[in-house]
C-alpha cells in the first residue's frame, strides 16, 4: 500500500523552481540526467512526488543551499 501524501500546490511550486533553476543554467533535461542521473522530467511537470535525497542531489548541482530553494515557495 502507498502511504505517501500528495500536495499538488507544493509539487507544483517545487517543479516550477527545479525548472527556473535549470533555465537559468541553460540545461536541457537529459544534460542533466547524464550529470545526476535524475531524470526531472515528471518531477518539473509536477507529476511525481520527489524524494529528498533527489532534491537534495538537484540542490548540490544547481548550487542553491535547500534554505535558498525553498526561500520563495509557498505552502497553502
Amino acid at each position: 500500500m502507498n502511504n505517501q501524501r500528495h500536495n499538488e500546490f507544493l509539487m507544483t511550486q517545487v517543479a516550477k523552481k527545479l525548472k527556473e533553476l535549470r533555465s537559468v543554467k541553460k540545461l536541457t533535461q537529459a544534460e542533466v540526467y547524464r550529470q545526476t542521473k535524475i531524470h526531472i522530467g515528471r518531477i518539473e511537470s509536477g507529476n511525481s512526488n520527489i524524494t529528498m535525497s533527489s532534491l537534495s542531489e538537484l540542490c548540490k548541482f544547481y548550487q542553491i543551499s535547500f534554505e535558498d530553494f525553498f526561500k520563495e515557495i509557498r505552502t497553502k
